[in-house]
C-alpha cells in the first residue's frame, strides 16, 4: 500500500491500493473519516461491535474510532481517502442537501456493495483529487474541496434511501443465499462468508433470512445438514463416521452429538428407529 499524497490541504490523506501479494492490516487513527473504494478483493472490518466481512466492489466508510481495523486479502485493490473533520465540514457545506449527508455518513461504519461502474466511478473521482493535488493549478485547494463534496455526495446517494434500488432485493438475497447454501453446505462455511457471497453484510444477510423465513441462516444451513444426514442414514449402509466425513464434519463425535443435539437421537438411534417403522409398514401390508 504505496501513501501517494499527504500534503496541501493537510487534512486530505489518498493512498492507492495496488494489490500486494500479502494480506495487510491497518489500524486507524481515531479520529476523522476513512473512504475505501474496492475494485477487487475482500476482508474484513473490526470495530468495537464485531467485525464485517466485505467483499468487491464496495464502498466502506468509516466513522474513525479508537480500535478500528481494517484486514484486506491479498491482491485486493482499490483507493483509500481519509478526510478530516475539518475537510469533511468544508466539503459538506451548508447547501440544502448538508444535514441529510450528514446524518448518512455519521454512522460507524458503512458497507455498501457496489455494481462495478459504481466502483470505478468513486475510485476515479478520488484520483482526480489526487491528480489535481499534484499539478498544484491556481485554485487546486477549491478544486479538491468540490471534489470532495461530490465523492460525500455520490457516497450518501449510495448509503441511503436514495439509491435503495441499488440494493439486493430481499428475494434475490435469499435466492443467492439458498442457492450457495446448495453448494457450500459441506464446506461448513461462515455466515459472514455466507453473506459475502451473496453480496451484502452479515447483519443484512441474518435480518433479510429471518424476515423472508422466519429463520435464521444458521437455523437454515443445520436444517439442510439433518436432511441430508438423515436421507444418508435411512438411504444407505455407510458407517456413521462416513457419512459425517461425506457431510463435511471432520470429527464424526462432533457429527454425532450435532445431530443429536438438532433431531433428539443420536444417528444409530435415527437409524434404528427408521428400521422399526420400516420393518412395522412391512408386516401391517402383509395382513389380510
Amino acid at each position: 500500500m504505496t501513501n501517494l499524497w499527504q500534503k496541501s490541504p493537510p487534512d486530505l490523506e489518498i493512498q492507492l491500493l495496488r494489490g500486494e501479494l500479502a494480506d495487510g492490516e491497518w489500524t486507524l487513527p481515531d479520529s476523522g473519516y476513512r473512504a475505501f473504494v474496492f475494485l477487487s478483493g475482500s476482508g474484513v472490518v473490526r470495530v468495537a461491535g464485531g467485525e464485517v466481512s466485505f467483499a468487491a466492489p464496495c464502498l466502506i466508510w468509516l466513522q474513525a474510532k479508537r480500535g478500528t481495523k481494517l484486514r484486506i486479502g491479498a491482491g485486493s485493490r482499490g483507493i483509500s481517502l481519509s478526510v478530516s473533520e475539518i475537510s469533511f465540514a468544508r466539503a459538506v457545506g451548508m447547501g440544502p442537501n448538508a444535514q441529510a449527508i450528514r446524518e448518512a455518513l455519521s454512522h460507524s461504519l458503512l458497507v455498501v456493495k457496489l455494481e462495478p461502474k459504481q466502483a470505478r466511478r468513486l475510485a476515479d473521482n478520488v484520483e482526480d483529487m489526487l491528480d489535481e493535488s499534484l499539478q498544484e493549478w491556481p485554485g487546486m485547494d477549491d478544486a479538491v474541496r468540490h471534489r470532495l463534496a461530490l465523492f460525500l455526495i455520490g457516497a450518501w446517494r449510495l448509503s441511503g434511501p436514495v439509491m435503495r434500488e441499488s440494493q439486493p432485493l430481499p428475494r434475490t438475497i435469499m435466492h443467492r443465499f439458498l442457492h450457495a447454501v446448495e453448494l457450500h453446505l459441506r464446506d461448513h462455511w461462515t455466515i459472514a462468508r455466507y453473506a459475502e457471497e451473496v453480496g451484502v453484510t452479515a447483519e443484512r444477510l441474518n435480518v433479510t433470512v429471518r424476515r423472508v423465513a422466519g429463520r435464521s441462516p444458521l437455523a437454515i444451513i443445520h436444517a439442510r445438514l439433518v436432511e441430508e444426514a438423515i436421507s444418508l442414514l435411512e438411504g444407505s449402509s455407510l458407517p456413521v463416521a462416513e457419512i459425517a466425513e461425506t457431510l463435511g464434519f471432520q470429527d464424526p463425535a462432533y457429527f454425532s452429538r450435532f445431530f443429536k443435539r438438532e433431531t433428539g437421537r443420536s444417528p444409530n438411534k435415527h437409524r434404528q428407529h427408521s428400521a422399526l417403522r420400516a420393518h412395522s409398514r412391512h408386516s401391517f401390508a402383509a395382513w389380510p
